[in-house]
Parts: C-alpha cells; structure tokens; sequence
C-alpha cells in the first residue's frame, strides 16, 4: 500500500510539472496582435469606410512580436499600400492588397519563433 502511495503521488507530481509545461508554453504560440490584424482586413474588406479599420490592422501589426521572419514588416508595407489605395477610392486593387497582406501575415504566424 506504501508503494502505490508513493507510486501515485510520484505519477501525480510529473503530470503538475507536464501540465504546467504545456500551460506556459501557450501565450508564446497565442499572436493576439496578428489575430487582430487578420479581423481587421477582414473587416476592411467588407466596409464602406476601410480607411480606420486598415489603421487599426496596421496599428496591431506594429504591435506584434518582430519574430516573424520578416513576413510581419512585409505585410506592414502591403497594409500601406492598401490604405493609400483606399483613400483613393480604388476598391477593387485595396482588396488585392488586403488579401495579400492576410497571406503574409499567415505566413508569418507559422514562421514565428
């Protein structure tokens, strides 16, 4: 009976020390400011009014972890792009940018370390 107490508390202990591995490793894999990009383009895609929510996914792209092998600033720059062509009123070549700026960030979600 000794022995499957020690047994048990011993099982118990590695599974608090394997569970406590997993939790801390999920806020590295969670990209919340990517994750707010994409809604934002997403959004912007679909408004009569892009120019704001562009901003706030440029904003959020800022914000995010520069860990991203350089698809973060790429998209950076394709946002800018997408924004000036808003303002301008051409819609059609906006919503080109856009989607090429939701693929970058993709990709950049999947390069980060």
């Amino acid at each position: 009976m000794k022995t499957f107490a020690i047994k048990l508390i011993l099982l118990l202990c590695g599974l608090s020390f394997a569970n406590f591995g997993v939790l801390r490793a999920q806020p590295e894999d969670q990209q919340p400011h990517m994750e707010d990009a994409l809604h934002f383009l997403q959004d912007a895609k679909k408004s009569d009014a892009p120019v704001a929510l562009l901003n706030s996914a440029r904003e959020a792209l800022s914000q995010a972890k520069h860990n991203k092998a350089g698809f973060r600033k790429r998209a950076l720059g394709i946002v800018d792009d997408a924004i000036a062509l808003a303002q301008s009123g051409d819609h059609q070549r906006m919503i080109n940018k856009i989607n090429a700026a939701i693929a970058e960030i993709h990709t950049a979600m999947s390069k980060s370390s």
